[in-house]
């Protein structure tokens, strides 16, 4: 009778063993690196950023939203963050101009990129040439988003060298 209590105490033991180790690791497990967006609150600030990135000969991604723009918010939480997406949105300078507060830079800004809706994601190469071409408006679900990252018209040195490569 005692080694039956015995085995059931280490069973439970174990369980419960099991359990907590399981739990802390799954609490405590790397979560991926949050992507940093600069803040873009101007025509000028755009300038600047578009200016350096075409120096490093990098790719710009600028997201235009607002706070109240429940698809902004999903882009931010579920599309950005998407594991298939970060090593792309890595390759690019990544900008963000946030007008919800709907100031007079915030107005000369969408008046300036053509944004009319909410969220507005828009690309320039790595030549700093902007990219109509290849602009989202509205939410986008990671899968898309990352095919979408991977256009060649947005990395012209790239395709064009592969190509002469293949000749």
């Amino acid at each position: 009778m005692m080694t039956i209590k015995i085995k059931y105490t280490l069973v439970c033991l174990i369980l419960i063993f099991t359990a907590t180790v399981s739990g802390y690791l799954l609490l405590f497990q790397p979560s991926p690196q949050a992507l940093t967006f600069t803040p873009v609150n101007s025509i000028s600030e755009l300038k600047r950023a578009l200016k350096t990135a075409a120096k490093q000969q990098r790719p710009v991604l600028l997201d235009v939203y607002a706070e109240w723009c429940s698809p902004c918010i999903a882009l931010t939480q579920q599309t950005f963050p998407a594991a298939k997406v970060i090593p792309q949105l890595k390759k690019f300078i990544r900008l963000k101009a946030n007008v919800t507060a709907n100031t007079s830079a915030d107005i000369a800004l969408m008046h300036h990129l053509s944004v009319i809706g909410f969220p507005s994601l828009l690309f320039w190469d790595t030549q700093g040439n902007p990219l109509p071409q290849v602009r989202i408006s509205g939410f986008i679900n990671a899968d898309d988003f990352n095919r979408h990252l991977q256009q060649a018209v947005i990395f012209p040195a790239v395709s064009s060298g592969s190509q002469n490569n293949a000749q």
